[in-house]
Order: C-alpha cells, then sequence, then structure tokens
C-alpha cells in the first residue's frame, strides 16, 4: 500500500466575515500544487483580508471549491461559528469503467457517487487538514478589528507558504501522474454541514411536510 501523509496546518482565528477569504486562498493554494496538468492560472485577490492566490482557472474546480465554501458559511451562520475542521483529501485516479444506473445511485446515496464511495474506501494517499476558530467579531472595536485582520493577514500568507515548501520537500508519496487533466489527482473537500446541508434532508424535510399536511407518504417499490 502507498504511504500516506497527512498535513495538519496551523489552527487560524478568524471572523465569520473573513471565512470566505481564509478558505479560499487556502484551498485554491493546496489544489493548484496538486495540479500537474495542462491549466490556465489566474491570479485572485481576496475582498476582506488582503491576501493574493493563484487558481488552477478551471471552472469545475473553482466550482467545488466555492461550493464547498459556502457550505461552510451556512453552517457557521446556523451555528453562529465555533471551531471547524476542514479537510482536503487527494485520490489515486481510477480507470473510468461504465455502469449502468449511475445517476439512479448517486440519488439513492444523497448525491454520493460509487466512486467517491470506493476513493473513501480505498482511502486517500495525501490529505490537508484546515483548523479555524470562527467568531462573529461584534466584541471588536475598529481598532482591535484592523489590528486582527493584520494579523490573520500574515497568518494565512504564511500558511501559504507552508504548504508551497510542503509540497517541493514531501515528493516521495505522491503517485504518478496518469493524465493531463488540470487537477492530475481526484479530490474531496470535507466540511462542518448545517443540519439542512446533511446527506438525506431533503427526503426528512418532504416527509415533515407531508405529516404536517395529513398526507401519506407514497410507498417505495
Amino acid at each position: 500500500m502507498r504511504a500516506r501523509e497527512v498535513f495538519a496546518l496551523p489552527p487560524l482565528r478568524c471572523e465569520l466575515s473573513q471565512v470566505r477569504d481564509v478558505l479560499s486562498a487556502l484551498l485554491h493554494t493546496i489544489v493548484f500544487a496538486r495540479a500537474l496538468g495542462c491549466c490556465a492560472p489566474r491570479d485572485a485577490r481576496c475582498e476582506r483580508v488582503d491576501v493574493h492566490y493563484v487558481a488552477c482557472g478551471d471552472g469545475a474546480v473553482d466550482g467545488k471549491i466555492e461550493e464547498k465554501i459556502n457550505a461552510l458559511v451556512r453552517w457557521a451562520l446556523k451555528t453562529g461559528g465555533g471551531e471547524a475542521d476542514v479537510a482536503v483529501s487527494f485520490y489515486e485516479r481510477e480507470r473510468d469503467k461504465p455502469r449502468r444506473g449511475g445517476a439512479l445511485r448517486e440519488a439513492l446515496s444523497g448525491g454520493r457517487t460509487r466512486r467517491e464511495e470506493a476513493r473513501a474506501a480505498n482511502g486517500y494517499w495525501e490529505q490537508w487538514r484546515i483548523g479555524l476558530e470562527i467568531f462573529r467579531g461584534e466584541e471588536l472595536d475598529e481598532t482591535e478589528r484592523a489590528r486582527a485582520r493584520e494579523a490573520l493577514r500574515d497568518q494565512v500568507v504564511g500558511t501559504q507558504r507552508h504548504v508551497l515548501g510542503l509540497v517541493n520537500e514531501m515528493k516521495a508519496h505522491v503517485p504518478p501522474v496518469t493524465t493531463s487533466d488540470v487537477v492530475s489527482f481526484p479530490f474531496e473537500i470535507s466540511v462542518p454541514l448545517a443540519r439542512d446541508d446533511s446527506p438525506g434532508s431533503f427526503g426528512r424535510d418532504m416527509l415533515k411536510r407531508l405529516a404536517s399536511l395529513g398526507a401519506t407518504p407514497p410507498s417505495m417499490i
């Protein structure tokens, strides 16, 4: 079995309004470091924290990262913040095998495809863990907020450099590249989910609505 590496990055403390910037900078930095195929990188700048990062310039990758960031923001809004663990896991690429009924299986598994389930079962070869402490920041005055924002900027930039340093140093565990795709290895991002985002929540909500209307749920054949 191929050796795996787990990199736990230094935890960061940020206001809820800064979560999107912090995660955008770190997730794009990590994913771009593993984008060994042909890509059209683009420079990006955060809105609330003065940090720059490089993105792959691929719509699918950008959309996947944005989706997970949105999910974490929804979780933070519902819970009021607190500690959040984010993980980026990279897997070896599998050979494509045609399977019948793939869309149905995906729907019945809460949006998780069989390929994703297989990746989880086989295990990742590399994982990056990001710890966040999220707070609302309402108790800070303008001077404290400016000071905290400056400190956060330095921490995020330092973490980006730490990521790139590890990527350049730790190479023995990286599997062979077998594709010219933008991102050379499949990856998954895990974040805390608000209850409404969890798998199966749609079905539970539908049953509750039917019960409130006095309707009988349809039988499954």
